[in-house]
């Protein structure tokens, strides 16, 4: 694709153009103070760039992260992301492709990313991915077998699913029917929040609503979907309790009877010594009855369990999960991912005819921002990385504010996508206020530095960084000239040149 950045000042006014096919790469860094007109070029390369595209072979595909608000862009499809909203990307997702894909990979991708931001000590690293382990070759990924990795059909699950997005379906054992039925009924309004679907032939409830004693029912997976966040701190929850009880959920669910029964007795007598009177001795032997057989059944649940360790994984379990203070630590790490309110299963409704897709992430904290740039931009990157080499850029990440993002961390997704994605023709476009809040390698892996219009306090650093004299930073004409360096193959110096800027 072939693009006018603007116009030589010098007599004649010969238009510069950045072609893209003989570019070292499709990177952009576009510098300067607010006012010096960040966005509007932005807007003019994009509208620039879309209309080029009628020479590629695939559609042209920009990303937009939209820290501001103020990115109206031209063909573009907006969604915002905030806490509330019920759409996001899930961490979990797995990519079924058997080279760059699989459980493990998935894995080892979630906890590269909760290191990041805080990291894990050894030991809940290791519980962090025995948990993950489990909890994917529950829901029928098995690492070790790549045919397995491969969901089922999302048209079909919607399809079956219209209308019963909100609930989640449990497993309920029959003789624990009753008991489930009178914790989805409200007592004071006579409300359910729960019932059973017959199609599924599955008792099911309202997503918020489970909690409290219906964590003993664990949910039924309908279909093979990648887990979420929130399938993630349900699973960790119920290891959590078994470890602590040392048994499993039908067992805890008994034990739970024990705990009325006992209570029931207990209340009974005291409600009785309050008025001076003695208990009947039925009554007593009645309650006295119902606690004895809740603790048989206890014991026989509890003795079945034992049993099972010699043919089941609750050795295993005991093994992997042998710290309850670091299987806690975990879980609360899980949850605190959770209450961020960007992991989530639903896909963001983006147009897919639209060239423009806008990430309008104002409403998220900036620590957020990084988590959520970081997830989208790395699976931008790997699906790049499958479609393999590229002879012109046909996708192009543009994140304002860049500086937030772009950091010298070890494993940044920025610099590793301004190293390596050329060639698989993926660019990255990057606003800032100065070229100074980046690396040197940063700057040298930009293909296209465009410098609008600096602060006296950042022009001589930025001079000494790019190696250029700082009057040629003074002379810069807000929004109308621009000092612009276009890095092209084959070419081992390029001057920055004082342009007309192209409208």
């Amino acid at each position: 694709m072939q693009v006018q950045i603007g116009t030589t000042t010098k007599s004649g006014s010969t238009p510069v153009i950045l072609d893209t096919a003989i570019a070292i790469n499709g990177h952009i860094q576009i510098s300067g103070v607010s006012g010096m007109g960040k966005t509007h070029r932005i807007r003019a390369l994009v509208e620039q760039f879309v209309k080029s595209a009628h020479t590629l072979k695939q559609p042209l595909r920009i990303h937009v992260f939209d820290p501001h608000g103020d990115m109206d862009l031209p063909w573009s499809s907006e969604v915002k992301f905030s806490e509330a909203t019920e759409f996001g990307y899930n961490p979990l997702e797995i990519n079924p492709d058997p080279d760059y894909g699989g459980v493990r990979r998935a894995i080892q991708k979630f906890i590269a990313g909760v290191q990041k931001h805080k990291a894990l000590g050894t030991k809940q690293e290791a519980v962090m991915r025995y948990l993950l382990e489990d909890l994917y070759e529950s829901r029928g990924f098995r690492a070790d077998d790549p045919r397995s990795w491969l969901p089922d059909d999302p048209r079909e699950i919607r399809l079956k699913l219209n209308g019963k997005e909100s609930r989640l379906y449990l497993d309920v054992e029959f003789s624990q029917i009753e008991r489930f039925k009178s914790l989805i009924r409200d007592s004071k309004t006579g409300r359910t929040f729960g019932g059973f679907d017959s199609d599924f032939k599955c008792w099911w409830i309202e997503k918020n609503d489970y909690e409290g004693e219906l964590l003993m029912w664990e949910p039924r997976i309908l279909f093979k979907t990648a887990p979420s966040i929130d399938d993630a701190v349900r699973f960790a929850e119920r290891k959590l309790k078994a470890h602590f009880c040392g048994t499993n959920s039908a067992a805890m669910a008994l034990l739970q009877d024990v705990n009325l029964a006992a209570s029931a007795y207990h209340r009974k007598v005291n409600q009785y010594a309050k008025r001076g009177a003695i208990l009947e001795a039925e009554e007593a032997a009645k309650l006295e009855n119902d606690l004895s057989k809740a603790k048989d059944k206890s014991l026989a649940a509890y003795e079945s369990y034992l049993e099972a360790i010699r043919y089941g994984r609750e050795l295993d379990d005991l093994i992997r999960y042998n710290s309850t203070e670091v299987l806690t630590s975990v879980y609360e790490r899980l949850q605190n991912l959770r209450a961020i309110g960007i992991f989530r299963a639903v896909t963001p409704p983006f147009d897919p005819a639209k060239p423009v897709w806008r990430y309008a992430i104002k409403p998220l904290d900036i620590p957020v921002q990084r988590m959520f740039v970081d997830l989208v931009c790395s699976r931008i990157f790997e699906r790049a990385m499958q479609r393999g080499v590229q002879k012109d850029l046909i996708e192009i990440i543009i994140c304002d504010e860049g500086a937030r993002y772009a950091t010298d961390e070890p494993g940044n997704i920025l610099n590793i996508i301004a190293n390596e994605a050329r060639k698989f023709g993926l660019g990255l476009w990057v606003a800032s206020q100065s070229p100074s809040h980046f690396t040197d390698d940063f700057i040298k892996a930009t293909g296209t530095m465009i410098i609008l219009g600096l602060s006296s306090a950042d022009a001589n650093l930025a001079a000494r960084k790019l190696g250029i004299d700082a009057d040629m930073l003074s002379k810069i004409s807000p929004q109308k000239t621009a000092l612009v360096q276009i890095k092209n193959k084959g070419t081992l110096q390029t001057d920055f040149q004082m342009l007309n800027l192209h409208t």
